[in-house]
């Protein structure tokens, strides 16, 4: 990714993402410190030794992944 991401504008966008794997695909080319910052932003704890995969995968979970279980659960 050449320029910095904006954050606000990346929470965002992850909110209106209809599935993981295009979450995965959104934060896969972010580097490791902007993943972080992202985190951080989002108020995630504790993410600070993962693997840049593990990350991606936290982060997705933590936007897409809660929101997607929330609906399925409001379905039954």
């Amino acid at each position: 990714m050449s320029e910095r991401p904006d954050l606000t504008v990346a929470v965002d966008r992850l909110a209106t993402m209809g599935s993981r794997a295009d979450g995965s695909a959104y934060l896969s080319p972010w580097p490791l410190r902007d993943l972080r910052e992202l985190a951080a932003q989002l108020g995630l704890r504790g993410v600070g030794g993962l693997r840049k995969a593990d990350l991606v995968e936290r982060l997705v979970e933590h936007t897409i992944g809660y929101r997607l279980a929330s609906t399925a659960l409001r379905r039954r």
